[in-house]
């Protein structure tokens, strides 16, 4: 276990977790190569819950091939064997939190970087690309005819605002809100706003 000293910077304190030293080496590359970042250790899996308190990290950026819930609370961006998978396991909930971030393993450099700066500030990431497979491998046909006007809205509607408050943001009118929501419930065969919501999250449509 290596213990970087902590830079003056306040970066993203940053863990890196893989089975291979191999691997730990090329994500703790990653991590030192972005000034908005600061690696404070590397840990195989099997020691990753006993390092966390000591190291005081921010995220965890682990390599692993399922998509388990997190530990002790530390936020984690996960590289796994099938985002698509892991994603809707998260999605759908369970005992555990999820990964906040879930990348493929063969995630680029500036991805996996994105993904961490991300989950610092509190957001969720996912590749597009695991979207897009999951939509071409399964999802019911009615999603796909989701317009991207209809994503933003069903976006909107998950941060709980009215109707008035997305026409300003999306430079629509609160009659074409309407008619979107609308639309967004025939599509997903929603009835409420919070139903529709949950639709769009489970069908990796919008990130909460």
């Amino acid at each position: 276990m290596s213990l970087p000293t902590r830079a003056p910077a306040h970066g993203i304190r940053t863990i890196v977790s893989a089975s291979s030293a191999l691997a730990r080496a090329g994500l703790a590359a990653i991590v030192r190569g972005d000034a908005r970042l600061e690696l404070v250790g590397e840990s195989a899996p099997r020691d990753l819950e006993e390092q966390l308190g000591p190291l005081d990290a921010d995220v965890v950026l682990e390599e692993r091939g399922d998509g388990g819930g997190e530990r002790l609370g530390v936020p984690t961006v996960a590289l796994v064997d099938d985002p698509r998978d892991a994603w809707l396991h998260a999605a759908q909930g369970g005992e555990e939190p999820g990964p906040r971030a879930i990348l493929a393993r063969d995630a680029a450099a500036e991805e996996i970087v994105a993904a961490i700066v991300a989950v610092g500030a509190g957001l969720i990431a996912l590749q597009p690309r695991a979207l897009a497979a999951r939509a071409a491998d399964g999802a019911p046909r009615d999603v796909e005819r989701l317009t991207q006007r209809e994503i933003d809205v069903l976006g909107e509607l998950s941060r709980g605002v009215p109707n008035k408050t997305i026409a300003g943001r999306l430079g629509i009118s609160e009659h074409t809100v309407k008619f979107h929501i609308g639309s967004i419930f025939a599509k997903l065969g929603a009835s409420s706003r919070t139903e529709a919501v949950a639709r769009g999250v489970r069908l990796g449509l919008i990130m909460l």
